[in-house]
């Protein structure tokens, strides 16, 4: 197999006998050697391989995650997975990601059939990341043997592999905080980013910082403030809880990445 091969049905076991892909693109599924010539295949612009069932009283969350810089809608079918695509969100390091982009198909010798990763993501300084999502506790034998064979595919494919497990838990709640102020709407104007950096370009905490941009009303600064704060032009810890007497600088010119893109 060396070129695309178009086939109706979603395929469980590799048919040549090495590694392959299998993704849906406009309706239809491609089929791929996994070699090197996949990282020019626009996948990420394909639909997900599969989609989980909904029914009453599930003990998994689905849901749809919005990203911001591509307008669209990630779908995520547990907290856990939601809370990843957060902490990838705010990191800045992803242009465009996407949910159960493609099956892979092990080849014959391999312990494992087949998996269906979790997400795959382009990344602004051209790499391709494929995302697994798996809790800590539920890392046994058979996962990391499914894991240790995608990481060899996507070595030989020229992706990175990654595994998420849980993140940090005050920084999930402090993401959780912050998420609501990330969006265009939250942006302030020019010349109120130009005040709020000088008020925290040495460090100041958050109260004192809002009273210093609106001394009237500084509850009104806030959501400029979590706004920059997500998107990086604003810095602190934030695997420390984040309140009022949280410390605040800016970003060097090194860190700072445009806002909301």
């Amino acid at each position: 197999m060396s070129d695309v091969e178009v086939g109706a049905t979603l395929a469980s076991r590799t048919p040549s006998g090495r590694d392959c892909l299998q993704w849906r693109s406009r309706g239809q599924m491609q089929m791929h050697a996994a070699d090197r010539k996949v990282v020019r295949i626009p996948i990420i612009d394909g639909d997900p391989i599969r989609q989980g069932g909904q029914w009453q009283n599930r003990l998994n969350r689905h849901g749809l995650y919005f990203w911001q810089t591509t307008g669209t809608h990630v779908w995520y079918e547990s907290a856990l997975e939601a809370s990843c695509l957060a902490v990838l969100d705010q990191s800045g390091d992803v242009q465009r990601i996407c949910a159960q982009p493609f099956r892979l198909l092990f080849r014959t010798e391999s312990e494992q059939v087949w998996h269906d990763p979790d997400f795959f993501a382009i990344h602004y300084n051209g790499d391709q990341v494929v995302y697994d999502v798996k809790p800590s506790a539920r890392m046994n034998h058979r996962t990391q043997v499914q894991f240790n064979e995608t990481a060899r595919v996507c070595e030989a494919v020229g992706w990175r592999h990654v595994v998420l497990n849980e993140p940090a838990p005050v920084l999930s709640l402090n993401l959780k905080f912050l998420a609501s102020s990330r969006h265009l709407r939250c942006h302030p104007p020019a010349e109120i980013v130009e005040r709020i950096h000088d008020v925290f370009v040495g460090g100041r905490t958050v109260q004192e910082g809002r009273e210093m941009i609106n001394r009237r009303f500084p509850a009104l600064a806030m959501p400029f403030i979590r706004h920059l704060l997500w998107h990086r032009t604003l810095i602190t810890d934030l695997t420390a809880r984040l309140d009022f007497d949280s410390i605040l600088t800016t970003a060097s010119a090194s860190e700072e990445k445009s806002c909301c893109t």
